[in-house]
């Protein structure tokens, strides 16, 4: 058995509402319920299910909604699993940045545009700093 945990933790360049309404589609809940079920301000044991792979495939379904999810072993299980005791706010969770909504942001790319040039412009001045204490020596 695995464990489907969520925090409240949102994937990068998400607003809570766009995934609170993702995730009364993927549900198929009203926003209300999913706000009040899963956005309570601490972890929520979403699901148990049996199988790793349908695990993996919640927690993909849930990034592309906006919303990251753990996938934790059942404790109760003899052994407990790789991750017995494991504590779902230090547990490392990867966020889908490749195939987040982030690059697809105007704001995002208009931020990131105006960082690139400021980087530019800072290296060409530092350029022409070095170019004119060069020449100063020489002469």
């Amino acid at each position: 058995m695995w464990n489907l945990v969520f925090c409240g933790d949102l994937v990068t360049g998400f607003q809570r509402q766009e995934v609170v309404e993702n995730l009364a589609s993927l549900l198929r809940e009203s926003r209300e319920t999913v706000a009040e079920e899963l956005f309570t301000g601490t972890a929520v044991t979403f699901r148990q299910v049996d199988s790793e792979q349908e695990a993996q495939q919640w927690r993909t379904d849930f990034a592309r909604a906006g919303a990251l999810l753990m996938v934790l072993p059942d404790e109760s299980e003899p052994g407990g699993g790789a991750y017995a005791g494991a504590d779902p706010a230090n547990t490392d969770i990867e966020e889908p940045t490749p195939r987040s909504v982030t690059a697809r942001l105007s704001g995002i790319r208009r931020r990131n545009y105006a960082f690139m040039v400021m980087g530019a412009v800072a290296l060409v001045l530092v350029v022409i700093i070095v170019v004119v204490l060069s020449l100063g020596r020489l002469f």
